[in-house]
């Protein structure tokens, strides 16, 4: 499709400098593709841009059920992600494309949004939302990478979609990747496609991106398929060993997100939840975008699930907020007595104090 058409068939060619039009997740994809891997079919609904109904029938009869992405212009940069920020619709029917990307397209004048730019100083002109279409498959597995330097990374993956990950629904199965191969892991063994360890799939995509790379891909029935690539944009705390069993004043888990703080430990059920006390460490079975703006207030934040590539732990890397996550919902509930907790995102610890 032409370059002023309201939806566009995405190419290899689109470089940072369609980020403009095309938004930075379109820009990762495009990067992808140079790259030679396998990504889905993509089109794009450009900044501005609005297509009729006519604009996207075309489009719509490449299948039956669709995801519609955001593809933000502040969206996956070098500096901050916006990881989860915006709103994505997944197993979309072709007939409800339209109204999937004006509900995408408002994600971008949110609170979630507001309080993400607020505390993490980001400079420029506020978003413009371009949308992407690509064929919804559901996934066998799905999962996250996250590059610490060559050859060398996380790898946390579930069953199923995606969503649930990246969401802290799940504490994720997790391998970690050092000169090129597996050093430690929670399964008995890597995560695999046709044979070959999606671990090292990771590491030599890296290799060809030319930097720690921030990658989410899908098993699907007939292999691996990339999803998005940002780079890096918060240091991934160093591994380390995790002792067994907690006690009834100490509680380990994950080490999302490094830094130390002390405060009361308050658990909330929602966002929305009138106890909320900024300065508090923040208590929740799990977050979703609707929380940053606590977090953006929290001393710390502790989860019950979760591993070290949820939304999470990705926000509180780049907000500057200790966090430990996937404690455990019995621990949660130790947490919750209203003394003061310390909380150590480097160590993946909790002290009841």
């Amino acid at each position: 499709m032409s370059a002023g058409a309201p939806v566009r068939r995405l190419t290899a060619a689109a470089g940072d400098g369609d980020r403009a039009t095309l938004g930075g997740k379109a820009v990762g994809l495009a990067a992808l593709l140079r790259a030679g891997v396998r990504v889905p079919d993509t089109w794009v609904v450009p900044v501005g841009a609005e297509p009729a109904a006519a604009d996207l029938a075309p489009v719509a009869a490449h299948a039956p059920r669709w995801a519609v992405r955001s593809s933000a212009t502040v969206e996956d940069g070098t500096g901050l992600s916006y990881a989860g920020m915006f709103r994505s619709e997944l197993d979309v029917p072709a007939a409800g494309l339209a109204a999937a990307v004006a509900a995408v397209r408002d994600s971008a004048r949110s609170q979630r949004v507001a309080a993400y730019r607020a505390r993490s100083a980001a400079a420029g002109p506020e978003a413009g939302m371009a949308v992407l279409l690509q064929p919804f498959r559901t996934p066998v597995r799905s999962g996250l990478w996250l590059g610490r330097g060559p050859g060398r990374g996380r790898l946390e993956w579930t069953d199923g979609s995606g969503e649930a990950l990246v969401s802290g629904a799940v504490t994720p199965a997790w391998e970690e990747w050092a000169d090129g191969r597996c050093t430690a892991g929670s399964a008995p063994t890597a995560l695999s496609d046709a044979g070959r360890p999606v671990g090292a799939a990771c590491v030599a995509l890296q290799e060809r991106l030319g930097r720690p790379a921030d990658l989410e891909f899908a098993l699907l029935d007939d292999g691996l398929v990339w999803l998005q690539f940002r780079p890096m944009t918060a240091e991934l705390g160093t591994p380390s060993e995790r002792p067994a069993g907690d006690g009834a004043d100490l509680v380990r888990g994950t080490a999302a997100a490094a830094g130390r703080a002390t405060a009361r430990g308050l658990r909330l059920d929602d966002a929305d939840d009138p106890r909320w006390e900024p300065g508090a460490v923040l208590l929740a079975e799990r977050t979703d975008p609707d929380w940053v703006p606590l977090m953006a207030e929290a001393a710390a934040l502790v989860t019950a699930e979760g591993g070290m590539l949820c939304h999470a732990a990705i926000v509180a890397r780049e907000l500057g907020v200790p966090c430990v996550t996937g404690v455990g919902a019995d621990a949660l509930a130790r947490l919750a007595s209203g003394r003061p907790l310390e909380v150590d995102g480097t160590a993946g610890t909790v002290a009841v104090r």
